[in-house]
C-alpha cells in the first residue's frame, strides 16, 4: 500500500498545481463593451501588468478576448 501512496500524492500535486495555473490564467484578458448598434464604446484590461487599464464606458453587450496581446 505504501508503494501506491507516493504515485498517488504526486498525481494529485500534479493536478493541483494544473488547475491552479489555470485558474490564474483564466482572468487574463479584455472586456470590450458595445452599444446597442455594434460600436465599441470601451474596454477593460486586466492581469496584464502595464497594460491593465479601463476607458468608455461599460455595457451589457460585451465580449471577452483572453490572454495578453502585445501591440501591433
Amino acid at each position: 500500500m505504501a508503494r501506491n501512496r507516493i504515485p498517488a500524492v504526486a498525481a494529485a500535486l500534479a493536478l493541483l498545481a494544473l488547475a491552479s495555473f489555470n485558474a490564474a490564467a483564466g482572468w487574463q484578458g479584455t472586456w470590450h463593451y458595445y452599444d446597442e448598434e455594434g460600436v465599441l464604446v470601451g474596454s477593460w484590461t486586466a492581469g496584464c501588468g502595464a497594460k491593465d487599464g479601463r476607458w468608455g464606458i461599460v455595457t451589457s453587450n460585451k465580449t471577452f478576448t483572453q490572454g495578453c496581446r502585445d501591440e501591433s
